[in-house]
């Protein structure tokens, strides 16, 4: 697969050049697997899910930046014999380095959310713009030189029903956008997926993201599974088996990014026996277990607590270091390891799948969306809504958009269509509608309820269609991908009396009140 050969020359290209001292040996992929560009041995994952919250006393968690933990951890790692963590939430505000050091040191890879709770895509109220996009870059800024951060995970669990699948449409996005902007920065670490293992969509997530061409598809593809529970369950009673079978043919690393059923405690962890060896090493790539710190949801393997330097192991913990011990995985090497397997098909739109696979969101663009707002005649008078405000905001534009075409704003994941300004934020997308208003009763009313708002005599830009051409947020010039876009008067005619044009007008209005209202909060003073 062109992909594979691609993707490994790079990596040793770019890794090798950021780490000349590094004390760890940077890792390529190629195929389905993960080598050591050094040695050529296959790489397998051996981590644990690292994600300390007792003691927290900060709403932006940050175990990277707590060197105390850090120091008492790492020599906690080693005495374990992993090889990774994996990090849902850091600050990328605070200085990382001593930790990634020590990490970096012991031979520990990082594999890191991308997003947060604070800056994450809703699975129900899906979007992609410029704010999430921008944290985002600014996290991949923030650890770009740790020679040891080795993957990140564009999602988690986000789409994890069939009524949540079409959150999977700008995911991608995120995936193909996040892949560019490391592209600008030079650097060639993979970006991945962790699905929830839901049995009504599991495949058809599986086949979307690794399916299209290299750059919107997934690097790797993670499986949180918590399926093996306790000593009475084997491979094929676990659902183990069956898992396996999904990924024989998968053209992209694949790894277990969760797992330890906690059902039955003490853990034994049985699972891991199949997993680095014959069941499952020629399919996957390791796995991470969940999780190293106890908390309220009793699967941690230590107690801890953040900033101290004290360690309480469990009965757990003996058992993982145990089976960890014994795991031996007898890859293959780089250098005689052929990429074999085919392609995924993309998953059809249907009543399971609430996506047109071939067609993403467009690309965020600050530049766009700021010049479209500067071509409103009608927008809203304060910059920012209060929470109160926002939530007003969906009525009105339900009304609106339930009389005319919001195609500029629209989203229909089911039919690919998304709107040229549908990547704005939700007050642009929102402002953009009661101007669409104002133009159709042709400058009578400039009015949004209760919601105050202001007419612009002569707007900086005469036409919104200009915008189009504005770079977006990894520098590229041209018309936003994806389709749909602003229609003309004749076509906002013919829709008033398509039912089917305005059926969005609700989920529009929903989504932007949900949207803004949280946004006002979070910005409100």
């Amino acid at each position: 697969m062109k992909f594979a050969v691609t993707l490994a020359s790079a990596s040793i290209g770019v890794l090798c050049a950021s780490s000349v001292a590094a004390a760890i040996d940077p890792l390529v992929i190629k195929g389905s697997k993960w080598f050591n560009s050094k040695t050529g041995d296959q790489f397998f994952f051996k981590g644990v899910a690292y994600q300390p919250r007792t003691g927290l006393k900060s709403d932006n968690p940050d175990p990277l930046a707590d060197t105390t933990g850090c120091k008492r951890d790492v020599a906690v790692f080693k005495d374990l014999g992993i090889n990774a963590i994996r990090v849902y939430e850091v600050d990328y505000t605070n200085s990382h380095d001593e930790c990634m050091k020590l990490l970096e040191d012991a031979g520990i890879y990082v594999l890191l959310d991308m997003p947060s709770p604070k800056y994450s895509i809703n699975r129900a109220e899906p979007y992609w713009d410029h704010d999430l996009m921008s944290h985002w870059q600014a996290k991949v800024d923030a650890f770009a030189e740790y020679p040891n951060l080795v993957a990140w995970i564009a999602g988690n669990e986000v789409a994890n029903d069939v009524d949540t699948t079409p959150a999977a449409a700008f995911v991608k996005a995120a995936i193909r956008d996040m892949k560019a902007y490391l592209k600008t920065k030079k650097l060639s670490t993979p970006v991945g997926y962790a699905d929830n293992d839901d049995p009504k969509i599991r495949m058809n997530l599986i086949n979307y993201f690794n399916c299209g061409d290299d750059d919107t598809r997934a690097d790797f593809y993670g499986i949180n599974t918590y399926r093996w529970c306790g000593d009475k369950t084997d491979f094929k009673t676990s659902g183990y088996e069956d898992i396996t079978k999904n990924m024989t043919d998968y053209t992209i690393p694949s790894l277990l990014t969760e797992y330890g059923c906690n059902l039955v405690r003490p853990r034994t962890f049985t699972e891991v026996k199949s997993l680095y060896g014959a069941d499952m090493v020629s399919t996957f790539s390791g796995g991470i277990m969940y999780e190293y710190t106890e908390e309220d949801n009793e699967y941690g393997i230590v107690k801890v607590s953040v900033g101290d330097s004290k360690v309480e192991k469990n009965s757990d913990y003996d058992n993982f270091k145990k089976v960890l011990a014994a795991a031996k995985p007898q890859g293959v090497k780089m250098d005689s390891y052929k990429a074999s397997g085919k392609d995924s098909t993309c998953p059809q739109s249907d009543s399971a799948w609430h996506v047109k696979s071939d067609v993403l969101p467009p690309t965020p663009s600050e530049a766009r969306c700021e010049c479209m707002m500067n071509s409103l005649g009608c927008t809203f008078k304060n910059s920012n809504l209060t929470t109160s405000e926002g939530k007003l905001i969906g009525e009105i534009i339900g009304n609106i958009c339930g009389q005319t075409s919001c195609d500029g704003i629209s989203v229909d994941t089911a039919k690919g269509v998304y709107g040229d300004f549908s990547a704005c934020d939700s007050y642009q997308r929102a402002a953009w509608a009661v101007n669409k208003n104002y133009e159709n009763q042709r400058g009578a009313v400039c009015s949004a309820g209760d919601v105050g708002t202001k007419i612009v005599d002569n707007p900086k830009q005469s036409d919104a269609s200009k915008c189009l051409s504005e770079k977006d947020d990894n520098g590229v010039t041209g018309k936003p991908s994806g389709s749909g876009g602003s229609s003309s008067d004749k076509d906002d005619e013919e829709n008033e009396s398509d039912d089917d044009s305005t059926s969005g007008a609700s989920a529009i209005a929903v989504q932007l009140s949900a949207v803004i209202a949280a946004a006002a909060m979070a910005f409100a003073f």
